[in-house]
């Protein structure tokens, strides 16, 4: 008999538990993501131009590896984007339009 019940009262608190985290995962899905935070703007460049821009980066700047990654993004101006990157030794702001055309490459 207190086996029994002692199963009971384990799969009342793991069904308790698992109800805990889905609670808690639909609450923190309606939060509004702060300001520095990497997706902070509603729009960010298409994943195309965001690694056109690391590509353009590794070459204008020599990075050793090549290894530039794009770290966020947002529009700059009209029909165009910064894509802030980061690569081993430093970081750079790249502003690419729409078309593929990057217009500038910066170390910051």
């Amino acid at each position: 008999m207190n086996i029994r019940v002692s199963n009971r009262v384990a799969a009342g608190l793991a069904a308790g538990l698992c109800l805990s985290v889905v609670a808690g995962c639909n609450t923190s899905s309606n939060q509004t993501p702060t300001a520095g935070a990497v997706r902070s703007s509603g729009e960010t460049a298409p994943t195309d131009l965001q690694l056109l821009c690391a590509s353009k980066a590794a070459e204008e700047l020599q990075v050793t590896g090549g290894n530039v990654l794009p770290v966020s993004s947002m529009p700059s101006g009209e029909n165009a984007y910064q894509v802030n990157l980061t690569f081993d030794g430093g970081q750079a702001v790249c502003v690419i339009d729409e078309a593929g055309t990057v217009q500038s490459i910066n170390r910051v």
